[in-house]
This record gives C-alpha cells, structure tokens and sequence, in this order.
C-alpha cells in the first residue's frame, strides 16, 4: 500500500479587536508568508507545531504536502484580502493535489476578520465544503484560542497548547498528527465535546494556580484510554466576540458520554472557583520602585499594557517614563518599536548623541505620549535572531533594522517592527547581556517567564495604563455573551 498523502498548512492570527489598524499583508510577511516547499526546510528541528508534523509524518513513512504558512504578529482585525488569499491556496493545494488522505492544520483560534468574528470557523467551512465530511481534519490550536461551533463541527480533532507560556507547540504537533495517522489506519474513531464556560481569563500563566489545578485534572483524565486529549482553553478576550470565554475541550475515542461527563465535570470546578481567575497587579511606581530596591538583580518588570503578544503597538511610553522620572540605573527595556527613531539613530551612528521623540505615536492617548529626550547610540543591528529559550526554539525572527540608544542608564531597544520580547536572545542579539544588568523590562504578559524565570531574582508585573488591561473589568466589552465573569455575577 502507498505511503498517505497528508496537506498541511499554517494561517495564524490572535486578533485584538481594540487596535484599530488591520493586519494586513505587510504583517505576515515581517513575521513569515511562505509557500510549498520553503515549508519543510523553514520548520525542521523547531519546536513548532509543523515541526511536529514534520517529525511524526517521518516516523511512520507518512508524505506531507505543504500548501502554505502565514503568521503575523497579534494585531489588529485581518484584512479579507490576506483571509481570502491565505483559504485560496490552500483550497486550491487540496484540488491540485487530489486524492489526499487528511489535512494538519495550524490555527490560533482567535482570529478575528474585518467583517467576520470566526476566522477559523469560516476557513474550516470553506474547505469542508469542498472535501465533504469523511476527509479526516486535525488542528492545533493555541491556548487563547476562543472556540466556536463552527470549529468544533469542521475538524475531527482539535489540540491547543497545554500551557502557557506555550512551551508546548512541537508536542501538540506531534500530538496531533499522530492522532490523524491512527485515524487514517482506522484505529481511531475522535469525539469531540466542547463546554463554553461563562467566565473570562485574563491570560493567566498554565503552570500557577488557578489554571494548574484544572489542567492537573485534564491530565489525569488523559491517563484513560479511551480518553484523546483533554483541554482546558482560556479564550482570548481582548477579541471582542460572543465567544472569547473559557472553555473545555473533551476528546474520546468514539466515547460520548464519557466526552460529556469530562466536559462537565472541568467546567463545573472551574465555575466554582471562577473568583479565582482575577488578576492583581502592582501599580507601576511601586513596582519600580521595588525593583530598585531588590537587593540584586536582574529583577524582571513584566510592562502587561503594552504587550505586542495581544495586539499592542509595543510603542507604550508610560515604563519607560516613570523609570526616566526615578532616575532608574543599570536597566534594560525590549523594546520600543519607532521606525523614524531608528533611522535617525542609523543615521548619527554608533556613539553620537541624538534627540528624539521616542515612541508614542500609535495610540497616545491610551500608551503614552512620545518621549522627548537626548541619548546615546550604543548598537546598531539588522534586528534578525533565533530563538533559543523553550519558546518556539529554533524560530528565526527579523525585527528589521534596530538600535540600541541609552538614556542615561536605562538602554532601550528600540526596532523597525513589532515582536513580543520573550526570549532573552532579542537582548544579546543586540549587545545586551539581561544576567549583568540591574533591571530588564519586556513588553509580555507571560511568555516571557519561560525563558526569563531562570534568569531572574524577582519578577515585578507593573499596572500601567493601556488597553489590555488584566483587570477584565476595565475592557469596553460590547459583544461579549452576557452574564460572564466578572462583568455580571453569575
């Protein structure tokens, strides 16, 4: 019998529908658009999800058809244009390549369009239509994912990340594709129930309480075999939509009312302790005043407001600010992303001292206003680096022409493009080493802690103005499902 002939593909976006700007082509090709065979040789030996699909289909002699891999950096909603392009290809991929014997897909499952609130759901749809219902269709999915019917009914299994930071990309890859080639074999037969919770998750890290306790329940429930997979998804509310909720995801072999009674049973316990999933911060003054006082360092400051990961511009001044008003020493701040301040500094070069206007210009009026100030040019860089912390390691990052310009002590990366700053190679890449410096900032909810927590003596999550606050509260929620936790009591 000839080998199976698996297409697999890539269209990723968590869509923050509070940024005004959409993302566009421009923002998949910083991050990466790439097409056929550049697939396979860009993803080898990452610790991605196709790089999962790519080892497991090598393990057991499967063929992988690449269609295509898109992926921009959080932003704002998707432009039709890039969605209809991105679903063409792989349609098209699906025709040309006929017969196939099953789809791996890479989603993130909180891609929101310009005139549409399910991106996912919709590029399911689409293909479904064309290859009916008996072609077997697996997903990974990422943990903020905010899942909808439509998902549910299109796929015949769904595998988001465990954990957050997502230091487990590769294995649901592998997790995912290898439950496709049992299905394939006929060994398998997936049943999906899914539970939408009323409760909103201010993107809570997987390994601390609340969320451990549900995912060590999960996991105990994986231990039955007939159990697939069990997922507790915290849903991504800074995508304004009906369905950015919590939810959990039950996956059986053929096994409905055990699917059912899994389903139920996480998602009661985490109703129970849904007072929980609050998050408190500390105000940003106190926090840096904190840091400076630790009695060593690095002391970690976590800037959640302007957090490129859900969307942000990544060009928030209020840190920064503060830290200049308190004189802060010996710090490091990734990064300010400001195109105009970086050319000026190419063009002064290494050692001038420049005036800028630095940062602040995207949304003002939430982030802070630009900073006015005199620095030095300490390092000058083409912005590129590789991933090398349990983060997506191995992936290579272009955040285009960078510099680094001190401002009297505090040294601020400041780059062409946006990126979320959660491994620390985007400070060596630029003359930074974070283990000699007093203090760090990065623009990051959580990410960061995978890479950084080993490095740091503390770690201090400041409450500055922006709009995506942890406070849930303070989000101009309008199409949310009402009641939910904690807008309404419930």
């Amino acid at each position: 019998m000839s080998a199976y002939r698996v297409l697999i593909a890539e269209f990723k976006h968590e869509s923050n529908t509070f940024i005004k700007e959409a993302t566009s082509f421009k923002d998949y090709k910083k991050r990466h658009l790439i097409y056929g065979d550049e697939i396979i040789p860009f993803f080898s030996g990452t610790k991605t999800e196709i790089g999962g699909f790519i080892d497991a289909a090598q393990k057991e002699g499967i063929s992988l058809i690449p269609s295509i891999a898109a992926d921009a950096t959080p932003g704002g909603r998707v432009d039709r244009e890039v969605f209809d392009h991105v679903r063409d290809t792989i349609v098209r991929a699906i025709k040309e390549n006929e017969p196939i014997d099953g789809i791996l897909l890479t989603l993130h499952g909180a891609m929101v369009l310009e005139d549409s609130p399910d991106g996912e759901g919709e590029l399911l749809e689409s293909i479904r239509q064309l290859t009916g219902y008996d072609l077997p269709i697996m997903i990974t999915l990422d943990l903020h994912a905010n899942i909808t019917e439509k998902m549910r009914f299109n796929v015949n299994g769904m595998f988001p990340y465990d954990h957050y930071p997502h230091v487990d990309m590769y294995e649901r890859g592998v997790e995912a594709a290898t439950n496709l080639f049992q299905m394939l074999r006929g060994e398998l037969k997936p049943l999906i129930k899914i539970k939408k919770l009323p409760v909103l998750n201010p993107c809570m890290e997987s390994g601390k309480p609340p969320h451990k306790l549900f995912l060590d329940m999960a996991l105990r429930w994986e231990e039955n075999p007939q159990v697939i997979s069990v997922s507790i998804v915290s849903g991504f509310p800074y995508a304004d939509i009906p369905e950015a909720t919590m939810t959990v995801i039950a996956q059986t072999n053929n096994q409905a009312e055990l699917a059912l009674q899994i389903s139920e049973e996480i998602g009661q316990a985490i109703i129970e302790r849904r007072t929980d999933f609050v998050k408190s911060t500390v105000p940003l003054e106190q926090g840096i005043k904190d840091a400076m006082e630790a009695p060593e360092g690095p002391v970690i400051i976590a800037d959640i407001s302007d957090n490129t990961g859900a969307g942000m511009p990544g060009d928030g001044t209020h840190v920064l600010r503060k830290m200049m008003e308190m004189n802060v020493k010996d710090a490091a701040l990734a990064l300010i992303t400001d195109n105009e301040t970086v050319e000026k500094a190419i063009e002064a070069g290494i050692g001038a001292a420049i005036k800028v206007s630095l940062g602040g210009k995207v949304i003002p009026e939430d982030l802070g206003s630009p900073i006015e100030a005199t620095g030095i040019v300490r390092t000058i860089t083409d912005g590129k680096f590789i991933n090398k912390g349990p983060m997506g390691n191995g992936i290579k990052n272009d955040i285009g022409p960078t510099a680094v310009i001190d401002f009297d002590g505090i040294e601020v990366i400041v780059s062409s493009s946006r990126i979320q700053p959660y491994d620390p190679e985007v400070f060596r890449r630029m003359g930074i080493e974070p283990l000699d410096k007093k203090i760090i900032v990065v623009k990051s909810i959580a990410h960061y802690r995978a890479a950084y927590t080993p490095l740091a003596k503390k770690i201090i999550e400041v409450d500055a103005p922006g709009p995506c606050p942890q406070n849930l509260k303070l989000l101009k929620l309008e199409n949310i499902r009402r009641p939910v936790f904690p807008l309404d009591e419930i």
